[in-house]
């Protein structure tokens, strides 16, 4: 497989502003596990953006830029509803820095061929693909 048929796809971040999701949010209020959890994160979280006094630190970890969450993140920067973000590197430099200088991720598969990938120069981030 050559590295065109690999990256065919790339990943494309969720626009938040196109939809309205509270009413989902809320109606997780009465769900069990995770969702209840969301919920009561949401409500806590709104509190916080309403109390002038409080400032809300946003701790970033994980693959959040290659997985298509950038443009959350800058949403919530834009919106003034973060006050500080504390990050890992891998979020700044290995997704970020390589997306400003024009490089993409791509939907990749988990159990690609990792001998493969090298050939073709292709990194991969689990499911995700980049090439440089």
């Amino acid at each position: 497989m050559n590295r065109q048929k690999l990256l065919q796809k790339t990943v494309n971040p969720i626009d938040i502003k196109r939809f309205d999701c509270v009413d989902l949010v809320e109606a997780m209020g009465q769900m069990s596990f995770q969702a209840r959890n969301l919920s009561r994160a949401a409500q806590i979280y709104d509190r916080m953006i309403q109390d002038t006094d409080c400032n809300i630190i946003l701790c970033l970890a994980g693959f959040l830029f290659s997985a298509g969450l950038k443009e959350i993140v800058y949403d919530l920067i834009a919106n003034n509803m973060v006050d500080v973000i504390v990050s890992t590197g891998a979020n700044i430099v290995d997704q970020d820095f390589f997306e400003a200088l024009g490089f993409r991720h791509y939907l990749g598969d988990p159990l690609a061929n990792d001998e493969l990938l090298r050939q073709q120069q292709i990194d991969r981030i689990y499911d995700t693909f980049i090439y440089r």
